[in-house]
């Protein structure tokens, strides 16, 4: 078995600077493991410079390389199982593309997420809120188009997620998708343990997005951003760190965990004091 990990700070697709940064951290993080293979997909580093808007999304062109120069890699590794540190939430696109065609029918895919990731241009426009839809062969069509293996509705489910958008709904409905809300309660280990059995799935593909953890539990996160006021467009998540963890752990006794994900870490306190120190004289004499 062949594990490899992919680090992608793309930051782009969530047209947010700091998402590079937390994937930095996320490395020194990581367990160390000197069987498995550490890959850096070369990601232009963050410069202050406002990204372009180009056919309704931010950054399109530089998130299409970031998700090619990815599948390249992967693609010349070709391995088992796949550890991606993101950036953010598009960094899973080119491993579970690459997953599903290594694995087809026996691949289940677990999206730990307040948020569907269905959107088109139509309805937003940052390329991480499409990721779902890319890897359904829908959501932007020309990141679609580098989703070589689509994924069906059916090896979907979500945990975790909160109420959609009043777009969302009807294009949940479009693509297929079953869902269940979880503003009350996160799903159970027993509907997950019934949904990988009933599909007889043997493989599982994590995507672990931090923000479907409410962010007065767990603070290195887009809805936890210092002084700035909770996002009343956007639901945030309500899942318990915890009760994820809880859930990691008893999903990979039910099959094998070929690949994972951990995606939009902002660790905004190592952040401001990174800053702090930038701007000190001494640093730089």
């Amino acid at each position: 078995m062949k594990t490899i990990r992919l680090m992608i700070g793309d930051w782009q697709a969530g047209a947010k600077e700091e998402y590079f940064f937390g994937n930095k951290l996320l490395g020194l993080l990581a367990p160390a493991n000197d069987t498995q293979k550490t890959i850096v997909v070369e990601i232009a580093t963050p410069d202050g410079t406002e990204l372009p808007m180009e056919n309704g999304v931010a950054a399109q062109q530089a998130v299409l390389q970031n998700v090619h120069k990815a599948k390249v890699v992967i693609s010349k590794e070709q391995p088992d199982k796949i550890i991606t540190l993101g950036g953010n939430c598009l960094v899973s696109q080119a491993p579970f593309d690459y997953l599903n065609g290594k694995y087809g029918e026996r691949l289940g895919i677990l999206w730990l997420d307040a948020h569907p990731d269905i959107s088109t241009p139509q309805m937003f426009y940052h390329e991480h809120a499409m990721v779902i839809g890319n890897l359904l062969g829908h959501g932007d069509p020309l990141l679609a188009k580098e989703t070589s293996h689509p994924i069906t509705p059916e090896q979907l489910l979500y945990i975790g997620l909160q109420p959609l958008t009043d777009a969302e709904y009807p294009e949940m409905d479009r693509l297929g998708i079953n869902y269940e809300i979880q503003d009350k309660k996160m799903l159970s280990i027993e509907k997950i343990q019934q949904w990988i059995k009933e599909h007889a799935y043997t493989k599982i593909a994590i995507h672990w997005d931090i923000d479907v953890i409410d962010p007065t539990d767990f603070h290195s996160q887009y809805f936890a951003e210092p002084g700035v006021p909770m996002f009343d467009e956007s639901s945030h998540g309500r899942a318990l760190f915890q009760d994820v963890v809880n859930t990691l752990n008893v999903v990979q006794d039910m099959a094998e965990v070929v690949g994972f994900t951990l995606a939009e870490y902002l660790p905004w306190d190592a952040i401001r004091i990174q800053r702090a120190m930038a701007g000190l004289k001494i640093f730089s004499e």
